[in-house]
């Protein structure tokens, strides 16, 4: 779901719009933990990327040039250590036409980890994991 559609972003306040929020289901989860106890929680991990080029293109977040064509005709869409991550042919310079290319170019139906090698192997392994609901 579009963050747009659930919520107004503004720089000065969030409006939730109810009939567009999904429902929470907070009851069915375990909310009380043993003091001490870690809890992982992932607000984003449902976003794809899309939603994030998105979003930071709304806020007019700063990112990293890496992220961008620097006149070589390659960017990268995800980032991590060398050689794990490989750029990826694009002529996007800027977040709105990375969105153009999310939306209907050729990276429109591409994870955006498929650069990255570790999910190579094994014909996608961290992203499968995501799929089956481990990450």
């Amino acid at each position: 779901m579009r963050i747009d559609k659930v919520f107004r972003l503004t720089p000065k306040f969030y409006a939730v719009f109810a009939g567009n929020q999904p429902p929470e289901l907070w009851n069915l989860y375990k909310t009380e933990f043993a003091p001490h106890t870690s809890v992982r929680v992932h607000p984003l991990l449902d976003w794809t990327e899309l939603n994030i080029w998105e979003y930071i293109q709304q806020e007019n977040i700063p990112t990293i040039s890496l992220y961008y064509n620097q006149g070589d005709g390659n960017r990268y869409r995800s980032l991590g250590c060398y050689p794990c991550t490989a750029p990826v042919e694009s002529a996007a310079r800027n977040a709105a036409e990375i969105i153009a290319e999310l939306e209907s170019g050729k990276f429109r139906n591409i994870a955006e980890r498929s650069g990255r090698a570790q999910d190579q192997e094994g014909g996608g392994t961290l992203e499968t994991l995501r799929k089956e609901g481990y990450m």
